[in-house]
């Protein structure tokens, strides 16, 4: 990758970010059209990055793209959240079954000491939760096939995001809900260490809900409230 190439990556991975906090914050609501001139000046770079991340975002669901390229924020509700974070679970989950059926001393020793630093750690917010992301990180590169690993990368992109902002859980909380999959692995287990992350990620996927309920995106009946 060229240089310039780099920093153009790098300049539209803020673009996403940007659009999924206007998203997120209700600025942006399902059927707006995403002005690709006046984002790009609003956060002071051209319109090529702007329309590298919509690219993005559109493989990420977020965005639709219609006639004449013309972007439009698409259509989520918490009927749709439910699904697209069970698929995520349902992926996650066939990392960790082969994680338990394949008991790798290491990968085992180096989840086990992941979950002490998270259970003893005094880090809060979004620290502790990177801890926890470094769990699950280790448990799908281990567990993963190069297919499923990047269908993982793909269909997580909004949703952890998503979760980092929603996130409310305890320390214990956090904590048992790895230990649970953990166990499981340990234990030699693949239908609950599948089960396990699986409940994991569709609590997360509550989280985020209550928080755009929260924030007025969604309706207390769960609609869009754009719709």
């Amino acid at each position: 990758m060229t240089e310039a190439a780099f920093r153009r990556t790098k300049t539209s991975a803020v673009v996403v970010e940007y659009l999924q906090k206007e998203i997120f914050a209700g600025n942006l609501r399902y059927g707006d059209r995403v002005d690709v001139e006046r984002i790009g000046a609003t956060i002071g770079v051209s319109p090529t990055p702007v329309r590298e991340a919509l690219v993005l975002l559109e493989r990420d669901g977020l965005i639709a793209t219609r006639v004449h390229r013309v972007a439009f924020v698409q259509h989520f509700d918490a009927r749709t959240l439910r699904a697209d974070f069970h698929v995520l679970g349902l992926l996650s989950g066939v990392s960790a079954a082969r994680v338990a059926k394949d008991r790798d001393p290491e990968v085992l020793a180096q989840l086990q000491d992941l979950l002490r630093t998270l259970a003893n750690s005094e880090a809060t917010g979004v620290q502790l939760l990177d801890l926890a992301e470094e769990i699950v990180l280790v448990q799908h590169r281990a567990g993963s096939t190069p297919r499923l690993l990047a269908e993982l990368k793909g269909v997580g992109g909004f949703l952890a995001w998503a979760v980092r902002q929603s996130d409310r859980r305890t320390r214990e909380e956090i904590v048992e809900a790895q230990r649970l999959v953990i166990d499981a692995i340990a234990a030699g287990d693949p239908s609950e260490a599948s089960r396990a992350r699986l409940q994991d990620t569709r609590a997360a996927g509550e989280d985020v809900i209550r928080e755009l309920t929260r924030r007025g995106v969604l309706r207390e009946d769960g609609t869009n409230a754009a719709g």
